[in-house]
């Protein structure tokens, strides 16, 4: 009798940890899925920008340990897309992410230098609209106005990152003539689409306050590409990199804070 008491609190405690693990795993929705799509776009630029600045600046270690800690991001979320069971419609789609991505990771595990880094400034710009569009097609999913916020303020952390991508890119001499050009453009786009979040009707005072924050960074961040501050090359670059990480760190928030707002609507619609 007592080893049948026993056998029982050992059945009931297994089903009592069972259950705190999946309790312990976090909910993934729609909100959620678009939010880790459009990192990918983030990521895509992210990692580029790593690989160019450990050819320029070899010696700074905090660019390996962001170029590593981004390759694993983009590989994690990757499987976690795959797995995500509503968006199963567009899975070709993201299958055109993952054939992408695998020649871009290539190139980009190999040693830094000129050709390769101007190769994997090339391909950034085929990954990033495969991505963009995987994106898209899980916002046309949503079948809600809030999932253009999460998509749009996903995607200026993507643009803070392409702008410090192709600033260092044309630092280092790799990224062509067109270099300059494409760093003003990303610079307006990012001015107006921020002025875009900033009038939407669904932001909470939270998500004005980090709006206005983001466009204070991106005012310092254009008096750097003007060169409007008198420093050494080194501390531009810094500047430059810095400021465009805080733009991107509060972008984060903010799409998150829509990403929540996107699930809590669509729970409510159940």
């Amino acid at each position: 009798m007592k080893c049948v008491f026993v056998l029982i609190l050992l059945l009931l405690c297994g089903e009592l940890s069972a259950a705190n693990s999946a309790s312990d795993i976090p909910a993934f929705n729609m909100g959620d899925a678009i939010n880790i799509a459009g990192r990918q776009r983030m990521l895509s630029q992210r990692i580029t920008q790593a690989s160019i600045l450990q050819g320029v600046q070899p010696d700074v270690e905090k660019h390996r340990l962001v170029f590593e800690r981004s390759m694993r991001e983009f590989e994690r979320n990757l499987h976690q897309l795959a797995s995500f069971e509503p968006a199963a419609p567009v899975r070709d789609v993201l299958q055109k992410v993952q054939e992408e991505w695998r020649g871009f990771a290539e190139i980009a595990r190999e040693p830094a230098n000129k050709v390769t880094a101007a190769e994997l400034f090339r391909r950034s710009n085929t990954l990033l609209p495969a991505a963009h569009t995987y994106v898209m097609r899980l916002q046309a999913l949503a079948k809600h106005s809030s999932a253009e916020l999460v998509n749009i303020s996903g995607r200026q952390r993507m643009l803070s990152q392409r702008i410090a991508k192709n600033y260092v890119a044309h630092h280092w001499g790799i990224a062509g003539d067109d270099a300059s050009q494409m760093l003003y453009e990303d610079l307006a786009e990012f001015e107006q689409m921020l002025a875009f979040l900033l009038e939407s009707p669904l932001n909470t005072p939270e998500i004005t306050r980090n709006l206005l924050k983001t466009r204070g960074h991106l005012s310092y961040a254009s008096r750097g590409f003007d060169g409007d501050m008198q420093m050494s090359e080194a501390r531009q670059i810094h500047v430059v990199t810095g400021t465009t990480d805080i733009m991107l760190r509060n972008m984060n928030v903010v799409t998150g804070q829509y990403a929540q707002l996107l699930n809590e609507i669509s729970l409510a619609a159940r």
